[in-house]
């Protein structure tokens, strides 16, 4: 898959181009250790998220899924190549733009849902809006009504299940409102009929206008999804897309 052509945009607190893409990596590559320990975590990825997009990326442990969302939300630069969100090139920020960037362009949604035990779920989406300068009680609640638990806002995570507490980890991360949510097997803790609940979610906050990505085992996933991005030994193997994905609620298992 190519990328288009190259933004300028370099500075961590430039707003993006609305007409770039959401996402390109070119010729992205992670390599962690050296000698005989060197592991090409990532090969000379080249790949482009439009705006409003949901792209799965599937693929066995060991395959680069998440060293790629990592590189995306700035968490750690590539060894080579470029990553470019929304026209800014993110490649070479030093720590201080990264987190920057990662606090008010990506929102994160994790396997586990880190909540603090003893904050409400309205207190917990507060926290990490706060950080930007959002966490204003009605923008906080507005998170939770996206995800439907608006009527939990006051219980602690020790009272919500399991796909209750991974909702408001969501509405954790779109409290300050990323145009991207990255997604890092956002069902992998939850049994079935609460991972559909999860999945629903993102469908809807996808169909709304956000850009998700989202790596997982589970291919059933896919069905939901734009574009599926199959990888393995940290290579591209396959892209699929479909104009009209699945609905969540028709997702089997």
């Amino acid at each position: 898959m190519k990328p288009s052509a190259r933004p300028a945009q370099t500075d961590a607190s430039t707003a993006g181009d609305d007409a770039a893409p959401a996402v390109e990596l070119l010729g992205a590559a992670k390599t962690y250790g050296t000698g005989h320990a060197e592991v090409h975590a990532l090969r000379g990825v080249d790949l482009t998220v439009l705006p409003g997009e949901m792209v799965v990326l599937l693929g066995p442990s060991g395959s680069g899924k998440t060293t790629l969302l990592n590189l995306v939300g700035g968490i750690e630069p590539p060894t080579t190549g470029r990553v470019v969100v929304g026209g800014r090139e993110i490649t070479d920020f030093d720590e201080k733009a990264r987190t920057t960037y990662r606090r008010g362009t990506v929102g994160f949604v994790f396997q586990f849902f880190n909540l603090v035990p003893t904050l409400t779920a309205l207190e917990n989406v507060r926290l990490v809006a706060e950080l930007t300068g959002r966490g204003d009680r009605e923008r906080a609640m507005h998170a939770l009504e996206d995800v439907g638990l608006a009527d939990r806002a006051d219980h602690f995570p020790a009272q919500l299940s399991g796909g209750e507490q991974q909702r408001v980890a969501i509405a954790r991360a779109i409290a300050k409102d990323p145009p991207l949510l990255l997604c890092d097997e956002p069902t992998g803790a939850l049994d079935l009929e609460t991972g559909l609940g999860v999945l629903r979610t993102l469908q809807r906050l996808n169909r709304a206008g956000r850009t998700l990505l989202v790596v997982t085992h589970n291919a059933a996933i896919a069905a939901i999804a734009h574009r599926v991005v199959r990888m393995r030994s940290g290579e591209i193997v396959t892209v699929t897309t479909t104009d009209t994905p699945g609905d969540a609620d028709e997702v089997t298992w």
